[in-house]
């Protein structure tokens, strides 16, 4: 099991006897502020603000570039991100009486981070230097083949890696069964891609709203 040939496989098997994690932290907030960078770059909201009514002088103050925004992105990152999978892992790992430690399932979850952030930067980086806008094509997503359709969005390659990735987690690092991990792995994405659809549907909602009054 330990010499899989998966990509990422050994890493995460290596994790429960050697859980280092410092080094990872500082790579995951390196890679997370250039992800929160480069989506700014990436990202013009004028056009929308404009389609819902939303006056000049706000839109100039929501689509100016903000340092502020990019280190407070950076910050929720870790706390959203991070301290969240450990506490999911940790949880599950526990309910399926796996014996991996506390450490493990930390070093686990960064480790985790660090590959989906990796993905979000490459596709950030060639959206900015593309000058493809965010918010009318994700090119990571179905979104690519209908310009502003938020919904294909949430069809994303970027969940399919993180199910592929958790999947690992609890059978590598965890020792769960292959049968519990593949069904654990089935579950992230169905949740990545149902909170996905609900956050869009509820956007458009409040957008109407705006629209209305």
């Amino acid at each position: 099991m330990e010499n899989s040939k998966l990509p990422f496989a050994d890493h995460f098997s290596k994790l429960r006897e050697n859980p280092k994690w410092l080094v990872k932290l500082i790579a995951f907030l390196i890679i997370s502020f250039f992800v929160s960078w480069l989506t700014q770059i990436a990202t013009d909201q004028t056009e929308k603000l404009k389609e819902n009514g939303v006056d000049q002088k706000i839109i100039d103050a929501q689509t100016k570039f903000s340092w502020g925004s990019v280190i407070s992105g950076t910050i929720g990152g870790f706390i959203w991100s991070v301290l969240i999978a450990f506490v999911i892992f940790l949880i599950i790992s526990k309910i399926m009486k796996s014996d991996v430690s506390a450490l493990s399932v930390f070093s686990a979850s960064l480790s985790y981070n660090i590959i989906v952030q990796t993905f979000a930067l490459i596709v950030v980086a060639i959206q900015a230097i593309a000058g493809i806008n965010t918010i009318d094509y994700n090119i990571s997503s179905l979104n690519i083949f209908d310009k502003g359709n938020m919904y294909l969005s949430s069809i994303n390659l970027k969940y399919v890696l993180s199910a592929y990735v958790i999947g690992l987690y609890y059978y590598f690092t965890a020792k769960l069964s292959k049968k519990a991990a593949i069904i654990w792995a089935i579950v992230a994405i169905i949740v990545f891609i149902g909170l996905s659809l609900i956050g869009v549907g509820m956007g458009q909602y409040f957008a109407q709203m705006m629209q209305n009054q």
